[in-house]
């Protein structure tokens, strides 16, 4: 198979930047909606996503630690028990079907209308990732040549992204969502409309960084990359130095 020979890559956001986008929707069930929304348009999936629940533990002192206990033992009585345990996290398998199960449990635990949670009581939320290839806009399919395949498997980072696949994940908890992605680009006269494409359908605004030109290397053995200008900020400022026209 013949390698592509260039890609461009967004990264929104890598953890010096924050680690994701933040959703302003507050309500978990608007953050899910616009997820399915993007995702439909501009993923498809090479499996289907995979769903959990977090429990954050925040707190070290007794109240913080019984509502922590308190949160585990009703999440694991819903959804059974955890498929992970860290120091301050505890996470759990999440089948898609009971993701309304989920949502009633993030209900239960958020605050009172009005009233501000304390840090004691954890945090809970649903999480979620895809991966696979962005969507051409103009065939309603994956870009063909968009692939670990054909970029030969080259490893962007020791986290197991693949340079030609696309993720994303999202985080949704009662009063706060993120979604955080890395979507890989064609890197030809495809680049503008595919960025356009996800702009458009993206519950986010993306950042004008954090966009990168992948080139395979002369050996052809891997890529180096380079920072690259956002081809929407090349969009947005040639419409800036678009001239009125003249009233009549």
């Amino acid at each position: 198979m013949e390698r592509t020979q260039e890609l461009v890559t967004y990264d929104g956001l890598p953890a010096a930047a924050g680690g994701a986008h933040a959703l302003r929707i507050r309500q978990p069930e608007r953050a899910l909606a616009a997820w399915d929304r993007f995702l439909a348009a501009c993923l498809l999936p090479e499996a289907p996503p995979e769903w959990g629940m977090r429990l954050l533990r925040t707190g070290q002192d007794a109240d913080a630690v019984s509502a922590a206990r308190a949160a585990e033992e009703t999440v694991s009585a819903t959804l059974g028990g955890p498929s992970a345990r860290q120091r301050a996290l505890v996470e759990w398998r999440l089948p898609a079907e009971r993701l309304g199960d989920a949502l009633q449990l993030l209900a239960a635990a958020s605050p009172a209308a009005g009233s501000a949670a304390p840090a004691s009581r954890g945090q809970l939320a649903i999480t979620v990732r895809a991966s696979g290839g962005l969507i051409d806009p103009g065939t309603g399919a994956r870009y063909p040549d968009l692939s670990a395949e054909h970029c030969g498997g080259f490893a962007v980072d020791g986290y197991g992204r693949k340079l030609g696949v696309s993720g994303i994940r999202g985080t949704f908890a009662a009063g706060s969502s993120k979604l955080s992605m890395w979507l890989v680009f064609p890197a030809d006269e495809r680049l503008r409309g595919a960025a356009r494409h996800v702009q458009e359908h993206a519950p986010v605004q993306l950042s004008a960084k954090h966009w990168r030109r992948w080139t395979l290397t002369r050996t052809g053995s891997g890529y180096r990359s380079a920072k690259l200008v956002s081809p929407l900020v090349s969009d947005s400022t040639a419409q800036s130095k678009t001239v009125a026209p003249p009233v009549a």
